[in-house]
């Protein structure tokens, strides 16, 4: 049976590719454009990209934790909207999303850490 499944995907090479990348990569099926995509991004660095200096501008009492807060906050739900065009759940991409720009943080830190030790 399952050969038979086998033989029937690999068997047209349109269906066999789109199977892969869909399955086994997590691509979507659908092609994207690339200005529509340039043009989404900047807007939403637009839009995003100063909620991070919100609570120092508004003088808020312990901005940096807010800072903070409101930034993986905005990144969770980054990802989460990028669910959108992606095969994982919103969830799942909210949390991606949120882990990596952690992840950047964490290296940069440590990075600025080692060229003040040597």
């Amino acid at each position: 049976m399952l050969d038979q499944v086998v033989g029937a995907i690999t068997a047209d090479l349109n269906l066999w590719v789109r199977f892969m990348l869909r399955d086994e990569y997590g691509l979507p099926d659908a092609v994207r454009l690339p200005w529509r995509a340039s043009i989404l991004t900047f807007s939403a660095f637009l839009l995003c990209g100063p909620v991070p200096l919100i609570p120092f501008v508004a003088a808020l009492k312990g901005a940096f934790w807010t800072s903070c807060s409101v930034t993986g906050l905005m990144s969770f739900l980054i990802g989460a909207l990028k669910s959108r065009w992606s095969v994982r759940p919103w969830w799942y991409s909210g949390l991606a999303t949120l882990a990596l720009g952690g992840a950047m943080v964490a290296y940069a830190i440590g990075a600025w850490l080692r060229g003040l030790t040597g």
